[in-house]
Order: C-alpha cells, then structure tokens, then sequence
C-alpha cells in the first residue's frame, strides 16, 4: 500500500474536496468571484492538513524501512517513546510547548539516526543469519586443519594451508560483525532507557512555568546530542562485509 504524504492528504481531505466543489459550484451558479475566494479558503484548508504535526509525525514513521526483527523490536520501542514524548508535549500548555519544542526536534533527530544505523546493521545481520545457517565454519575451519595435519605432499598441504587460512579470515570477520552487532544493540537499549528518563523529565517539566522550565531544557537536549554522537560514531565504526 502506497503512502500519502500530508500535502496529499490535505488535496483530498474530505471537507477540503467539498470546499473546493462548492467553490466552483459557486463561481458557476452564483458570482465568479466566489470561486478564487473559496479556492483561497480551500488552500488554506489543505495547507493546515498537510502542516498537522500528528500526521507529518505519523507519515515520517510510516515511511521508515523495516528493518531486521534483531533491531526492529528495539526500534519499535523508541517509536514508541518519540510519541510519547510528542503526545506530552502536545498536551501541554502552549508557552511551555514553545519552550520543550527543541527537546522534541532533537528526539527526532535521535530517533532518526538510530534507524539509519539500525538500517546499516540489517544488512551486516541478515549476512551473520545467512552465514551461519548456510555452513558451521568452525567445523569446516576444524576440518580443514585436521585435513593440513594428514597432508604429506608440500604442494597439496600448501594449498590446505591457504585454504585454511582463507576460511580463518572469514571466520574473523564473521565474529567482527557479530561483536559490531552485538555492540549496536547494547546502545540501542541504552538509548532506550536514557529516552524513558526524558519522557519522565518532559512530563515533569510541563508541570512547571515557561520560565522554569526553559532553565533545563537545555541539558535534556545536550544529553540528546551525545545519544546521536554516539550513534553516528557506531555508524561510521561499522563493519564493511
């Protein structure tokens, strides 16, 4: 199923398709100058639709690619915590929403690098997943050495050799991916954990006056920025296979 960006949307937003009709059903049967001033009306209609910060919000998340079930359970949960903290922020006053609004933009951008590095590492997973049910290569590594050890011919036993040292680079770089793996997924679950305590300060902080609340909006967002810093440092450290 195809996705409607929020300008689509808005174009054929129900009420917005029934303003732009009568417009024209009245600049045909009434007066023409009703119809550029229902089609202003109408614009302004589909432009309020299509800036709705929900739906913006739910079309981005909806446009993310799936990624493996490794990470999409993880992933899951910060989408889950991005909304929560949208829907608090959403609820709260509008001074103090202007206020906690760079919080919001910058759980956004968190969330969003942690999808490109969790997208990045599907493929390094989907090659681990593959890789292994292919072929044990301890045993065929295993094998091989065995096979060296009975070898008495220098030039057979030579191209043993360097077949067991192809498969010992392989074997390396599968457990290079697996540690790299490894690694993501722990700092996705502390991501995970540092986002329940924003949640926990967001809610906290719509409870307190603009002013108030402005004096520790910035350590909330410096935290944020250290989150993507270390997200985009696990993306550029990441395995090539």
């Amino acid at each position: 199923m195809s996705l409607r960006s929020p300008f689509l949307t808005g174009l054929i937003h129900p009420l917005n398709l029934l303003m732009l009709g009568l417009s024209v059903f009245a600049g045909l049967v009434s007066a023409w100058w009703l119809f550029p001033v229902g089609l202003v009306l109408w614009l302004v209609m589909v432009i309020n639709v299509a800036n709705n910060p929900s739906l913006r919000m739910s079309h981005r998340m909806q446009r993310r690619e799936s990624l493996a079930q490794r990470f999409q359970k993880r992933f899951d949960r910060l989408e889950r915590l991005q909304v929560s903290i949208f829907n608090s922020l959403a609820s709260a006053p509008p001074r103090v929403r202007r206020v906690l609004q760079p919080v919001q933009d910058e759980t956004e951008r968190v969330v969003d690098e942690a999808h490109a590095l969790c997208r990045r590492m599907t493929a390094l997973e989907n090659y681990r997943l593959v890789t292994e049910s292919q072929v044990d290569l301890e045993a065929e590594l295993r094998e091989l050495h065995d096979t060296v050890d009975r070898t008495d011919d220098p030039v057979t036993k030579q191209e043993y050799e360097e077949s067991y040292r192809a498969l010992q680079r392989r074997v390396d770089k599968l457990q290079m991916v697996s540690t790299q793996l490894d690694r993501v997924e722990a700092q996705l679950v502390s991501l995970s954990n540092e986002m329940e305590s924003m949640v926990t300060e967001v809610i906290r902080l719509q409870a307190m006056g603009p002013e108030e609340a402005r004096g520790q909006v910035d350590s909330l967002v410096e935290k944020l920025r250290e989150e993507a810093a270390q997200l985009e440092t696990f993306e550029g450290q990441a395995v090539r296979v």
